[in-house]
């Protein structure tokens, strides 16, 4: 069966498609050193640096 793609449905695509990979760019930055920190001790060390930071300033 054969549709019909208007011009703006390829924008909405790309759109959909930039949003998503901005999202999961996001996520890793976010927890990169946590998921990181799975496989080297050393991103583990900043992971638990960071949280540790990040909690000292949610209690103040």
């Amino acid at each position: 069966m054969l549709s019909y793609l208007d011009p703006g449905t390829g924008g909405m695509i790309a759109a959909a498609f930039a949003g998503g990979a901005a999202g999961f760019g996001v996520l890793i930055r976010m927890y990169g050193h946590r998921i990181a920190g799975v496989f080297s001790k050393k991103h583990r060390s900043e992971a638990a640096a960071a949280r540790a930071r990040l909690v000292g300033d949610a209690e103040d």
